[in-house]
């Protein structure tokens, strides 16, 4: 009988060992294939939209997203709720410093600043080069070595769920959801946790990949608006 027990108990953990690996091996696969998908990936436009939580704080924006590997960013901000917020542009180069103008009666002014300035993060200090899909890959990976990933699967939709081994060295955030689109294999939606409130949130939406944007996108005084008399594929300025 002693026999049988240990036999039922060693089944019982092979079972449960092997689809834990099963699993494992599935959340290799998906991240492998998004890797794939953004290695085709030259340069890319989506109508972000972030919300940022911090005590009583509330910081939120509607964003037109510009990105061109290997590390050029720029954020048109449409909509948002601190001071001069819309038409406001800042742009990214790789250079550790962040160049931006304000909108409405300071759109003259332009200045630049490291990119962990507060003028260049969120209130929460998530910084320019943070919100690309290239940080969200970085960040899955963060999961698979120093954390754990469960994936759910619906009909369009990857969805990871991720917590860290140490939250606070993940900035404190203890729990990621991210949501993958099943047929572009980019990134939808975000939410970030502290224990179990809500203190980030993103979405990425309306991409607009390989439209050939032009170096010069990446200067805050060179108007969007040109590229569409060129005949470049662009977002709608209009935040809805």
């Amino acid at each position: 009988m002693r026999i049988g027990c240990v036999v039922l108990i060693g089944l019982t953990v092979g079972v449960a060992f092997s689809g834990d690996c099963r699993a494992g091996e599935r959340v290799d696969e998906v991240i492998a294939s998004m890797q794939e998908a953004y290695g085709s990936i030259y340069d890319y436009q989506c109508r972000f939209e972030e919300l940022s939580l911090l005590r009583n704080r509330r910081e939120e924006r509607v964003i037109n997203f510009y990105f061109k590997k290997p590390n050029l960013i720029r954020m048109d901000i449409l909509t948002g709720n601190r001071p001069f917020d819309d038409g406001s542009v800042g742009v990214y180069t790789g250079d550790g410093k962040v160049t931006g103008r304000r909108g409405g009666v300071l759109s003259g002014i332009v200045l630049k600043v490291p990119k962990d300035s507060p003028l260049a993060t969120t209130i929460r200090g998530v910084r320019f080069d943070e919100s690309d899909i290239e940080t969200v890959l970085n960040r899955l990976d963060f999961y698979r070595t120093r954390g754990k990933i469960e994936l759910r699967e619906t009909d369009g939709s990857f969805i990871f769920a991720c917590a860290p081994s140490d939250p606070f060295g993940n900035e404190g955030i203890s729990k990621d959801i991210v949501w993958i689109d099943r047929g572009t294999l980019l990134i939808t939606r975000n939410e970030r946790y502290e224990g179990e409130t809500l203190v980030q949130a993103a979405s990425w939406k309306e991409y607009i990949i390989n439209a050939g944007l032009p170096v010069e996108l990446f200067d805050v005084r060179f108007d969007v608006e040109e590229l569409r008399v060129r005949g470049v594929p662009l977002l709608s300025r209009n935040a809805r």
